[in-house]
């Protein structure tokens, strides 16, 4: 291979998704929650808890608008892991859920 080459990775198609609105009503956890539950088919509360597997905190600051409502210029995803998925949220607010490989 040489050095100009770039390797995709075969992302695997997501069990669900869900487009978070940044500032709506619902909060990004309630909308990672409800994806999870979907793509699993248990209910929400039957779920860990997403503390135990990210800061939920932080995904909100890094993503989320500053405390004057203006968005941040952030681009790119963080990804963790919960039981067997990969949870994927991207900054302009797409939330997905896919197996874990």
């Amino acid at each position: 291979m040489s050095v100009n080459e770039t390797v995709l990775r075969e992302e695997p198609e997501p069990l669900a998704s869900a487009q978070y609105s940044w500032g709506g009503e619902m909060t990004l956890v309630h909308t990672i929650v409800e994806t999870l539950a979907s793509a699993t088919g248990q209910s929400p509360e039957n779920l860990p808890p997403l503390h135990n597997a990210v800061d939920v905190d932080a995904l909100e600051s890094i993503f989320g608008p500053r405390g004057n409502g203006q968005h941040r210029p952030v681009t790119g995803e963080i990804s963790f892991l919960v039981e067997e998925h990969e949870i994927v949220v991207k900054s302009h607010g797409r939330v997905l859920v896919r197996p874990a490989e």
